[in-house]
């Protein structure tokens, strides 16, 4: 299983979420993608987008200053 990255750092809402919607949409079914941010509003945000959305939140790390977030297709 190939794990995707997307690097949201530096980046406010709404476009971590909007990036990350963009890049599951890409991915093939059953592959993940790691988001990895700084804006801490944005992990809330997209976990719940990918829970909304039927995507399966694999795991959350939040190290203080970034947040990484392994979502499952």
């Amino acid at each position: 299983m190939e794990i995707m990255e997307l690097d949201v750092r530096g980046l406010i809402c709404p476009m971590p979420v909007l990036k990350t919607k963009k890049a599951l949409e890409e991915l093939p079914e059953g592959e993940r993608l790691t988001v990895i941010g700084d804006y801490k509003p944005a992990l809330e945000n997209i976990k719940r987008f990918a829970e909304t959305n039927g995507y399966k939140v694999v795991s959350i790390e939040d190290s203080g200053d970034t947040f990484k977030i392994v979502i499952e297709k």
